[in-house]
């Protein structure tokens, strides 16, 4: 007697095939490119009944409807972390915990703050240019207006717009508590905190897409141009460390020290926290 095929409820069906058909997209290292995907691969994949995925989704256009909305919000890179890197946060907290008899002098606070920046981008340039899912967010996010279009363009946009607004508030309230432990305050009263995270969460970003394509393109470019600009964006610089020793800095860091400058400063009045 034949088995009975797994009886699989809706949302779970819903569930694997979207969580399949991001893992083929990951994969192949494309997002909106994800035109070529097979349903039939991805039922296999997903291990679902094949009636139940084309009685969800008649037609495969509406399956890619949904699988873009999905990599946009639910799937998307920053939806299942606090900011870009959750390690980031662990090394600057660890930075202000093993340095903390520096935020007694300004020249120490500000220091601390270089340090800071140094190490937390760092962390973040590293881990956005290793990652396929962020590559796929932005690759989702720059070809969005030239692939689909009416309800289903308008869907995945305000689910970009909402995971990228997650990540904004959570690496304000990062730099809530840093500008708490160092006595920071803005510059210029019009500007905000969420003024300084965009510029400089952005800023990362690009250098870091930029990265990804420079690597891809160094396979194939007998110019040199590749390595040349490989070597720009990552041989290390020397810059500033703690104690008055030099230390080595990314551009990525160099950058987003520029962004940080520009936005906030040392408060004069500031009076480190009791432990």
């Amino acid at each position: 007697m034949a088995a009975r095929p797994e009886r699989v409820p809706a949302e779970e069906v819903r569930r694997r095939m979207l969580e399949a058909g991001r893992e083929l997209a990951i994969e192949s290292g494309a997002a909106l490119t994800i035109e070529h995907l097979r349903v039939e691969e991805i039922i296999q994949r997903a291990r679902v009944p094949r009636s139940s995925a084309y009685r969800m989704w008649p037609y495969r256009e509406e399956y890619i409807d949904d699988l873009l909305c999905y990599l946009a919000g639910a799937g998307n890179w920053f939806n299942d972390r606090p900011i870009f890197d959750p390690e980031t946060f662990t090394v600057l907290k660890q930075a202000v915990e093993d340095n903390r008899e520096l935020i007694g002098s300004p020249e120490g606070r500000r220091a601390l703050l270089c340090e800071i920046v140094r190490l937390t981008v760092a962390q973040n340039y590293a881990a956005l240019t290793e990652s396929g899912t962020w590559r796929l967010h932005m690759a989702l996010s720059a070809t969005l207006g030239s692939t689909r279009s009416g309800e289903a363009r308008q869907k995945i946009a305000a689910a970009l717009e909402q995971s990228q607004r997650v990540s904004r508030d959570s690496l304000v309230a990062v730099f809530g508590f840093l500008a708490a432990e160092l006595g920071l305050r803005m510059r210029h009263p019009a500007a905000t905190i969420e003024h300084m995270q965009l510029a400089g969460g952005l800023l990362v970003q690009s250098v870091a897409l930029r990265n990804v394509q420079v690597r891809a393109a160094a396979g194939g470019d007998d110019s040199g141009e590749a390595a040349l600009v490989d070597t720009l964006l990552n041989a290390p610089l020397p810059g500033p460390g703690l104690h008055g020793r030099p230390a080595e800095w990314t551009l990525a860091a160099f950058a987003y020290m520029g962004v940080v400058d520009a936005f906030i400063e040392l408060d004069p009045d500031f009076t480190p926290p009791e432990r």
